[in-house]
Protein backbone atom coordinates (compact mmCIF):
# COMPACT_ATOMS: atom_id res chain seq x y z
CA UNK A 1 0.00 0.00 0.00
CA UNK A 2 1.71 3.26 -1.05
CA UNK A 3 1.79 6.50 0.95
CA UNK A 4 -0.92 8.73 0.65
CA UNK A 5 -0.98 12.28 1.05
CA UNK A 6 -4.23 13.78 3.10
CA UNK A 7 -6.78 10.62 2.60
CA UNK A 8 -10.25 11.21 1.82
CA UNK A 9 -12.43 11.85 4.86
CA UNK A 10 -14.69 9.87 6.47
CA UNK A 11 -18.49 10.51 5.43
CA UNK A 12 -19.56 10.31 9.22
CA UNK A 13 -17.28 12.73 10.53
CA UNK A 14 -16.34 15.99 10.20
CA UNK A 15 -12.94 16.35 9.19
CA UNK A 16 -9.99 18.29 11.28
CA UNK A 17 -7.93 21.02 9.58
CA UNK A 18 -4.80 19.45 10.23
CA UNK A 19 -2.90 16.44 8.11
CA UNK A 20 -5.33 14.19 9.49
CA UNK A 21 -8.95 13.05 9.76
CA UNK A 22 -10.59 12.37 13.17
CA UNK A 23 -11.14 8.97 12.09
CA UNK A 24 -7.61 8.43 11.80
CA UNK A 25 -6.96 10.17 14.80
CA UNK A 26 -9.47 8.22 16.72
CA UNK A 27 -8.12 5.03 15.42
CA UNK A 28 -4.50 5.50 15.88
CA UNK A 29 -5.95 6.30 19.70
CA UNK A 30 -7.38 3.15 20.28
CA UNK A 31 -3.84 1.45 19.02
CA UNK A 32 -2.07 3.53 22.16
CA UNK A 33 -0.08 4.97 19.63
CA UNK A 34 -1.74 8.42 20.06
CA UNK A 35 -1.40 8.97 23.40
CA UNK A 36 -4.69 10.88 25.91
CA UNK A 37 -3.72 14.29 26.45
CA UNK A 38 -3.63 16.20 29.14
CA UNK A 39 -6.81 18.42 28.66
CA UNK A 40 -9.87 17.45 29.29
CA UNK A 41 -12.29 16.74 26.60
CA UNK A 42 -9.60 16.92 23.64
CA UNK A 43 -8.45 13.36 22.56
CA UNK A 44 -9.80 14.80 19.22
CA UNK A 45 -7.30 17.46 18.54
CA UNK A 46 -6.37 17.25 14.32
CA UNK A 47 -4.09 20.73 14.28
CA UNK A 48 -2.28 20.85 18.13
CA UNK A 49 0.61 18.79 19.09
CA UNK A 50 0.49 14.97 19.80
CA UNK A 51 2.60 13.07 21.80
CA UNK A 52 3.13 9.38 19.48
CA UNK A 53 4.46 6.25 21.26
CA UNK A 54 5.09 3.21 19.10
CA UNK A 55 7.85 0.83 17.92
CA UNK A 56 8.61 1.20 14.58
CA UNK A 57 9.64 -2.14 12.65
CA UNK A 58 12.02 -2.34 9.42
CA UNK A 59 10.69 -4.36 6.16
CA UNK A 60 11.97 -7.82 6.53
CA UNK A 61 11.79 -8.70 2.49
CA UNK A 62 10.12 -7.36 0.12
CA UNK A 63 6.37 -6.71 -1.00
CA UNK A 64 6.15 -8.92 -4.20
CA UNK A 65 7.44 -12.12 -4.42
CA UNK A 66 8.12 -11.16 -8.80
CA UNK A 67 10.90 -9.16 -7.19
CA UNK A 68 14.32 -10.96 -7.55
CA UNK A 69 18.17 -10.26 -7.06
CA UNK A 70 18.50 -10.20 -10.78
CA UNK A 71 15.57 -8.02 -11.35
CA UNK A 72 16.07 -5.28 -8.59
CA UNK A 73 17.53 -2.01 -9.25
CA UNK A 74 18.53 -1.59 -5.88
CA UNK A 75 18.68 -3.21 -2.52
CA UNK A 76 17.96 -1.91 1.06
CA UNK A 77 19.38 -2.65 4.39
CA UNK A 78 17.99 -0.78 8.04
CA UNK A 79 20.08 0.14 11.28
CA UNK A 80 17.58 0.48 14.29
CA UNK A 81 13.84 0.30 13.83
CA UNK A 82 13.80 -2.55 16.76
CA UNK A 83 10.44 -3.51 16.86
CA UNK A 84 10.52 -4.24 20.83
CA UNK A 85 12.11 -0.72 21.49
CA UNK A 86 9.10 2.07 22.12
CA UNK A 87 9.95 5.57 21.54
CA UNK A 88 7.92 8.48 22.47
CA UNK A 89 7.61 12.01 20.89
CA UNK A 90 5.68 14.63 20.09
CA UNK A 91 4.52 15.87 16.57
CA UNK A 92 2.48 18.60 15.15
CA UNK A 93 -0.52 17.30 13.52
CA UNK A 94 -1.01 19.98 11.19
CA UNK A 95 1.58 20.56 7.96
CA UNK A 96 1.34 24.24 8.47
CA UNK A 97 1.70 25.78 11.65
CA UNK A 98 3.66 27.96 14.44
CA UNK A 99 3.45 24.76 15.82
CA UNK A 100 5.24 22.96 12.84
CA UNK A 101 7.91 25.81 12.68
CA UNK A 102 9.43 26.27 16.09
CA UNK A 103 9.10 21.73 15.66
CA UNK A 104 11.94 22.43 12.39
CA UNK A 105 13.96 24.80 14.51
CA UNK A 106 12.63 27.97 15.62
CA UNK A 107 12.47 30.12 18.73
CA UNK A 108 8.86 30.80 18.91
CA UNK A 109 9.09 34.42 17.97
CA UNK A 110 10.04 33.85 14.83
CA UNK A 111 8.15 31.18 14.19
CA UNK A 112 5.20 33.29 14.85
CA UNK A 113 7.20 35.97 12.50
CA UNK A 114 7.44 33.77 9.15
CA UNK A 115 3.69 32.05 10.24
CA UNK A 116 2.07 35.86 10.08
CA UNK A 117 3.85 36.65 6.91
CA UNK A 118 3.38 33.64 4.83
CA UNK A 119 -0.62 33.84 6.10
CA UNK A 120 -0.53 37.80 4.85
CA UNK A 121 0.78 36.91 1.05
CA UNK A 122 -1.18 38.51 -0.71
CA UNK A 123 -3.77 35.89 -2.93
CA UNK A 124 -3.18 33.18 -1.35
CA UNK A 125 -5.00 30.92 -3.49
CA UNK A 126 -3.02 32.07 -6.50
CA UNK A 127 0.45 32.49 -4.78
CA UNK A 128 2.67 29.07 -5.19
CA UNK A 129 5.05 29.72 -2.42
CA UNK A 130 4.15 27.37 0.72
CA UNK A 131 5.66 27.71 4.10
CA UNK A 132 8.50 26.15 3.45
CA UNK A 133 9.36 28.75 0.72
CA UNK A 134 9.06 31.59 3.57
CA UNK A 135 11.38 29.58 5.61
CA UNK A 136 13.84 29.77 2.84
CA UNK A 137 13.38 33.60 2.54
CA UNK A 138 13.65 34.34 5.62
CA UNK A 139 16.98 31.90 6.30
CA UNK A 140 18.74 33.37 3.20
CA UNK A 141 19.53 36.64 4.72
CA UNK A 142 22.23 35.30 6.66
CA UNK A 143 24.34 35.63 3.20
CA UNK A 144 24.34 39.81 4.23
CA UNK A 145 27.28 41.22 5.33
CA UNK A 146 25.96 42.11 8.81
CA UNK A 147 26.83 38.89 9.14
CA UNK A 148 30.57 39.19 8.65
CA UNK A 149 31.27 40.57 12.32
CA UNK A 150 29.41 37.69 14.08
CA UNK A 151 30.19 34.49 15.43
CA UNK A 152 28.36 31.23 12.97
CA UNK A 153 26.58 30.84 16.27
CA UNK A 154 25.24 34.52 16.76
CA UNK A 155 24.17 34.92 13.13
CA UNK A 156 21.78 31.35 13.47
CA UNK A 157 20.83 32.47 16.84
CA UNK A 158 19.76 36.08 15.47
CA UNK A 159 17.98 34.97 12.34
CA UNK A 160 15.84 32.76 15.13
CA UNK A 161 17.02 29.07 14.93
CA UNK A 162 16.76 27.26 18.50
CA UNK A 163 20.28 26.90 20.97
CA UNK A 164 20.18 22.78 19.83
CA UNK A 165 20.35 24.04 15.82
CA UNK A 166 23.03 26.06 16.19
CA UNK A 167 24.97 23.71 18.43
CA UNK A 168 24.48 20.98 16.03
CA UNK A 169 25.40 23.29 12.35
CA UNK A 170 28.95 24.87 14.59
CA UNK A 171 29.88 22.16 15.96
CA UNK A 172 33.62 21.48 16.14
CA UNK A 173 33.72 17.59 15.74
CA UNK A 174 31.99 18.70 11.79
CA UNK A 175 34.18 21.57 10.87
CA UNK A 176 35.74 19.49 8.12
CA UNK A 177 31.70 18.90 6.48
CA UNK A 178 30.91 21.95 7.86
CA UNK A 179 32.92 24.18 5.65
CA UNK A 180 32.58 22.59 2.31
CA UNK A 181 29.35 24.73 2.12
CA UNK A 182 27.70 27.88 3.16
CA UNK A 183 26.17 28.78 6.51
CA UNK A 184 22.71 29.41 4.86
CA UNK A 185 23.25 26.22 2.77
CA UNK A 186 23.88 24.05 5.99
CA UNK A 187 20.76 26.84 8.17
CA UNK A 188 17.99 26.00 5.12
CA UNK A 189 19.43 22.01 4.94
CA UNK A 190 18.62 21.40 8.47
CA UNK A 191 15.49 23.27 8.68
CA UNK A 192 14.03 21.55 5.19
CA UNK A 193 15.52 18.19 6.44
CA UNK A 194 13.73 18.66 9.85
CA UNK A 195 10.40 19.54 7.64
CA UNK A 196 10.88 16.44 5.55
CA UNK A 197 10.94 14.14 8.76
CA UNK A 198 8.07 15.46 10.21
CA UNK A 199 6.17 14.66 6.78
CA UNK A 200 7.16 11.45 6.61
CA UNK A 201 6.35 10.72 10.68
CA UNK A 202 2.62 11.96 9.71
CA UNK A 203 2.32 9.84 6.27
CA UNK A 204 3.24 6.90 8.49
CA UNK A 205 0.95 7.56 10.97
CA UNK A 206 -1.63 8.21 8.19
CA UNK A 207 -0.51 4.89 6.65
CA UNK A 208 -1.23 2.66 9.54
CA UNK A 209 -3.96 3.85 10.63
CA UNK A 210 -5.44 3.85 7.10
CA UNK A 211 -4.40 -0.22 7.10
CA UNK A 212 -6.30 -0.73 10.68
CA UNK A 213 -9.17 0.87 9.09
CA UNK A 214 -9.47 -0.94 6.18
CA UNK A 215 -8.89 -3.92 8.14
CA UNK A 216 -11.46 -3.29 10.88
CA UNK A 217 -14.02 -2.57 7.46
CA UNK A 218 -13.13 -5.82 6.22
CA UNK A 219 -14.03 -7.84 9.68
CA UNK A 220 -16.04 -5.60 10.06
CA UNK A 221 -18.42 -7.21 13.80
CA UNK A 222 -21.97 -8.58 12.93
CA UNK A 223 -24.66 -6.49 15.11
CA UNK A 224 -25.19 -8.59 17.65
CA UNK A 225 -21.75 -8.96 18.82
CA UNK A 226 -20.78 -6.97 21.85
CA UNK A 227 -18.76 -3.73 21.01
CA UNK A 228 -15.12 -3.35 22.50
CA UNK A 229 -16.53 -1.62 25.30
CA UNK A 230 -18.48 -3.40 26.28
CA UNK A 231 -15.90 -6.79 26.45
CA UNK A 232 -14.32 -7.52 29.37
CA UNK A 233 -10.91 -6.74 29.81
CA UNK A 234 -9.43 -9.83 29.05
CA UNK A 235 -11.41 -10.73 26.03
CA UNK A 236 -9.85 -7.88 24.33
CA UNK A 237 -7.70 -8.42 21.72
CA UNK A 238 -4.23 -6.69 22.60
CA UNK A 239 -3.61 -3.21 21.25
CA UNK A 240 -0.24 -2.55 19.17
CA UNK A 241 1.86 -0.07 19.21
CA UNK A 242 4.20 -1.30 16.30
CA UNK A 243 4.56 0.31 13.05
CA UNK A 244 5.04 -2.42 10.52
CA UNK A 245 6.92 -0.74 7.90
CA UNK A 246 7.44 -1.44 4.00
CA UNK A 247 9.69 -0.38 1.19
CA UNK A 248 6.93 2.21 -0.63
CA UNK A 249 7.55 3.76 3.59
CA UNK A 250 11.14 4.32 2.33
CA UNK A 251 9.97 6.00 -1.49
CA UNK A 252 10.85 2.70 -2.89
CA UNK A 253 8.49 0.66 -4.92
CA UNK A 254 7.50 -2.67 -3.86
CA UNK A 255 8.77 -4.87 -7.00
CA UNK A 256 12.05 -3.63 -7.53
CA UNK A 257 13.96 -3.53 -4.57
CA UNK A 258 15.64 -6.16 -2.81
CA UNK A 259 15.75 -6.02 1.48
CA UNK A 260 19.27 -7.54 2.22
CA UNK A 261 21.86 -6.87 4.38
CA UNK A 262 24.74 -6.45 2.65
CA UNK A 263 25.44 -5.29 -0.81
CA UNK A 264 27.36 -8.12 -2.97
CA UNK A 265 30.95 -6.86 -3.73
CA UNK A 266 31.17 -7.48 -7.81
CA UNK A 267 33.85 -8.06 -9.45
CA UNK A 268 35.65 -5.77 -11.76
CA UNK A 269 33.98 -2.64 -9.98
CA UNK A 270 34.37 0.64 -8.26
CA UNK A 271 32.33 0.92 -5.18
CA UNK A 272 31.36 4.49 -4.80
CA UNK A 273 29.60 6.18 -1.77
CA UNK A 274 27.60 9.29 -0.01
CA UNK A 275 26.28 9.84 3.04
CA UNK A 276 23.08 12.21 4.16
CA UNK A 277 20.08 12.49 5.84
CA UNK A 278 17.12 10.10 4.08
CA UNK A 279 14.74 12.49 4.65
CA UNK A 280 16.01 15.12 2.82
CA UNK A 281 15.47 12.44 0.12
CA UNK A 282 12.16 12.46 -0.18
CA UNK A 283 10.77 16.18 -1.82
CA UNK A 284 13.01 15.76 -4.31
CA UNK A 285 11.28 12.95 -5.60
CA UNK A 286 12.18 8.62 -5.85
CA UNK A 287 15.47 7.43 -6.63
CA UNK A 288 14.42 4.25 -8.04
CA UNK A 289 11.16 4.57 -10.18
CA UNK A 290 8.00 3.07 -10.21
CA UNK A 291 9.42 1.12 -13.43
CA UNK A 292 12.72 0.58 -12.03
CA UNK A 293 14.44 3.03 -13.59
CA UNK A 294 17.64 4.78 -11.42
CA UNK A 295 16.93 8.78 -11.57
CA UNK A 296 20.17 10.28 -9.71
CA UNK A 297 18.49 13.40 -9.90
CA UNK A 298 17.39 14.05 -6.24
CA UNK A 299 21.31 13.42 -5.67
CA UNK A 300 22.34 16.60 -7.66
CA UNK A 301 24.62 19.17 -6.25
CA UNK A 302 24.15 22.44 -7.45
CA UNK A 303 26.20 24.74 -8.90
CA UNK A 304 28.79 26.26 -6.86
CA UNK A 305 30.07 23.59 -5.95
CA UNK A 306 34.60 22.52 -5.45
CA UNK A 307 34.75 21.33 -9.73
CA UNK A 308 31.19 22.81 -10.85
CA UNK A 309 30.70 26.34 -11.19
CA UNK A 310 27.31 26.58 -13.34
CA UNK A 311 25.93 23.49 -13.75
CA UNK A 312 24.29 20.48 -11.24
CA UNK A 313 27.02 17.40 -11.19
CA UNK A 314 27.06 14.10 -8.79
CA UNK A 315 29.89 13.75 -6.30
CA UNK A 316 30.45 10.62 -4.96
CA UNK A 317 33.71 9.23 -2.66
CA UNK A 318 35.31 6.32 -2.63
CA UNK A 319 36.10 6.29 0.73
CA UNK A 320 32.58 4.94 2.97
CA UNK A 321 34.74 6.91 5.35
CA UNK A 322 33.99 10.07 4.23
CA UNK A 323 30.73 9.43 3.45
CA UNK A 324 29.95 8.11 6.92
CA UNK A 325 31.27 11.27 8.26
CA UNK A 326 28.50 13.46 6.21
CA UNK A 327 26.09 11.22 7.28
CA UNK A 328 26.71 11.57 10.77
CA UNK A 329 26.79 15.27 10.31
CA UNK A 330 23.23 15.17 9.07
CA UNK A 331 22.35 12.92 12.46
CA UNK A 332 23.87 15.85 14.64
CA UNK A 333 22.07 18.00 12.92
CA UNK A 334 18.47 16.54 12.28
CA UNK A 335 18.60 13.63 14.81
CA UNK A 336 14.45 13.11 14.09
CA UNK A 337 15.67 12.32 10.46
CA UNK A 338 16.56 8.90 9.10
CA UNK A 339 20.15 9.06 7.45
CA UNK A 340 22.16 6.90 4.89
CA UNK A 341 24.93 5.14 3.13
CA UNK A 342 24.18 5.23 -0.56
CA UNK A 343 26.60 2.60 -2.17
CA UNK A 344 27.13 2.09 -5.55
CA UNK A 345 29.40 0.10 -8.15
CA UNK A 346 30.37 0.96 -11.15
CA UNK A 347 31.90 -1.54 -13.64
CA UNK A 348 35.54 -0.39 -14.23
CA UNK A 349 35.56 -0.99 -18.00
CA UNK A 350 32.63 2.03 -17.92
CA UNK A 351 34.60 4.05 -16.24
CA UNK A 352 38.00 3.72 -18.38
CA UNK A 353 35.80 4.60 -20.92
CA UNK A 354 35.27 7.72 -19.89
CA UNK A 355 37.49 10.61 -20.10
CA UNK A 356 38.50 11.57 -16.55
CA UNK A 357 41.04 14.43 -15.21
CA UNK A 358 42.97 14.49 -11.98
CA UNK A 359 43.06 17.97 -10.07
CA UNK A 360 44.90 17.17 -7.06
CA UNK A 361 46.14 19.66 -4.72
CA UNK A 362 48.00 22.50 -6.65
CA UNK A 363 47.92 26.14 -7.82
CA UNK A 364 45.16 25.26 -10.17
CA UNK A 365 43.42 23.10 -7.86
CA UNK A 366 43.46 26.45 -5.49
CA UNK A 367 42.56 28.46 -8.58
CA UNK A 368 39.84 26.44 -9.91
CA UNK A 369 38.10 26.03 -6.55
CA UNK A 370 38.23 29.26 -5.73
CA UNK A 371 36.38 30.20 -9.32
CA UNK A 372 33.83 27.49 -8.92
CA UNK A 373 32.69 28.51 -5.59
CA UNK A 374 32.59 31.79 -6.75
CA UNK A 375 30.25 30.55 -9.40
CA UNK A 376 32.52 32.65 -11.85
CA UNK A 377 33.33 31.00 -15.51
CA UNK A 378 37.31 29.64 -15.30
CA UNK A 379 40.24 30.45 -17.12
CA UNK A 380 40.41 29.02 -20.35
CA UNK A 381 43.07 26.82 -19.10
CA UNK A 382 40.16 24.72 -17.55
CA UNK A 383 37.91 24.01 -19.83
CA UNK A 384 39.46 20.46 -19.76
CA UNK A 385 37.83 20.12 -16.35
CA UNK A 386 34.29 21.30 -17.69
CA UNK A 387 33.54 21.64 -21.20
CA UNK A 388 31.68 18.28 -23.32
CA UNK A 389 34.11 16.09 -24.69
CA UNK A 390 36.82 16.65 -22.71
CA UNK A 391 36.27 15.82 -19.64
CA UNK A 392 33.83 13.50 -17.73
CA UNK A 393 34.61 12.77 -14.22
CA UNK A 394 37.38 14.83 -12.42
CA UNK A 395 38.82 13.32 -9.34
CA UNK A 396 40.66 15.77 -6.44
CA UNK A 397 40.40 16.40 -2.89
CA UNK A 398 37.56 18.05 -1.22
CA UNK A 399 37.87 21.96 -0.13
CA UNK A 400 36.96 22.03 3.79
CA UNK A 401 36.44 26.45 3.46
CA UNK A 402 33.30 27.95 3.81
CA UNK A 403 32.62 29.61 0.22
CA UNK A 404 31.67 33.13 1.82
CA UNK A 405 35.44 33.27 3.15
CA UNK A 406 36.84 31.88 0.05
CA UNK A 407 35.27 34.09 -2.55
CA UNK A 408 36.82 37.09 -0.52
CA UNK A 409 40.39 36.03 -0.97
CA UNK A 410 41.58 38.63 -3.54
CA UNK A 411 42.59 36.85 -6.97
CA UNK A 412 46.19 38.12 -6.04
CA UNK A 413 46.07 36.33 -3.20
CA UNK A 414 44.62 32.65 -4.27
CA UNK A 415 48.01 30.89 -4.19
CA UNK A 416 49.06 32.40 -0.98
CA UNK A 417 45.69 32.60 1.12
CA UNK A 418 44.66 28.53 0.36
CA UNK A 419 46.65 26.06 1.68
CA UNK A 420 46.41 22.38 2.35
CA UNK A 421 44.80 23.24 5.59
CA UNK A 422 41.84 24.03 3.17
CA UNK A 423 42.01 20.61 2.54
CA UNK A 424 39.69 18.12 4.10
CA UNK A 425 41.09 15.43 6.37
CA UNK A 426 39.19 12.66 8.21
CA UNK A 427 39.93 11.61 12.02
CA UNK A 428 42.08 9.45 10.46
CA UNK A 429 44.61 12.04 8.94
CA UNK A 430 43.85 10.90 5.59
CA UNK A 431 42.43 13.34 2.69
CA UNK A 432 38.97 13.03 1.78
CA UNK A 433 38.40 12.94 -2.08
CA UNK A 434 35.49 13.13 -4.13
CA UNK A 435 34.67 11.81 -7.85
CA UNK A 436 32.72 14.71 -9.96
CA UNK A 437 30.61 13.63 -12.79
CA UNK A 438 30.33 16.87 -14.61
CA UNK A 439 28.47 15.80 -18.05
CA UNK A 440 24.48 15.34 -17.91
CA UNK A 441 24.73 12.56 -20.77
CA UNK A 442 27.57 10.88 -18.66
CA UNK A 443 25.30 11.12 -15.91
CA UNK A 444 22.23 9.40 -17.27
CA UNK A 445 24.35 6.78 -18.60
CA UNK A 446 25.53 6.06 -14.94
CA UNK A 447 22.28 5.75 -13.49
CA UNK A 448 21.51 2.76 -15.95
CA UNK A 449 24.67 1.28 -15.63
CA UNK A 450 24.30 1.36 -11.43
CA UNK A 451 20.25 -0.22 -12.35
CA UNK A 452 20.81 -3.74 -9.86
CA UNK A 453 23.89 -2.49 -8.25
CA UNK A 454 23.01 0.33 -5.30
CA UNK A 455 22.32 -0.44 -2.17
CA UNK A 456 21.36 2.03 0.41
CA UNK A 457 21.95 1.08 4.27
CA UNK A 458 19.18 3.52 6.02
CA UNK A 459 19.64 4.20 9.87
CA UNK A 460 16.84 4.89 12.26
CA UNK A 461 16.63 8.67 13.53
CA UNK A 462 18.89 9.09 16.14
CA UNK A 463 15.90 10.75 18.42
CA UNK A 464 12.50 10.77 17.01
CA UNK A 465 11.32 14.07 17.71
CA UNK A 466 11.48 15.63 20.97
Amino acid sequence: MSLQAIPEHHPDLPSGPGVFTLEQIRCLEEAAILLPEPQPNTSTNASGKRKVSAAFSAPRSVSSSSTSSSSSSASVATHGFQPNVIRTFDIPMAEESVEVLEYIGFVPDVARLIYDRYCGRPSPSQNPDDLMAYVTAHLASLSRRQYDNMSHQEALADVGLTRQIQGAITDPRFSHIFGTQTLTYWAQDTVETNYAALLRQQQLLQSHANKRIAHKKKHKRPRHEPSREDQDPSEQQPVTATINMTPQDFQFPDTYVMVQPDANILADHISLYKGKAYDELRPAGDIVESDGTVNLRPLSTYPGGDFNFDFNAQYWTPEIETAEEYRKFAERRSPAADTCIIHIQVQRPFINSLRMENLWYSPNWKEYIWTCRRQATPHPKFDHLWRPGQADIVRGPICSTLSTQLVRIRRENIQSHITEDNVMRLLSGRKATQWVFVQRDVIDRLAEHIRGKMHFIIFEAAVRFP
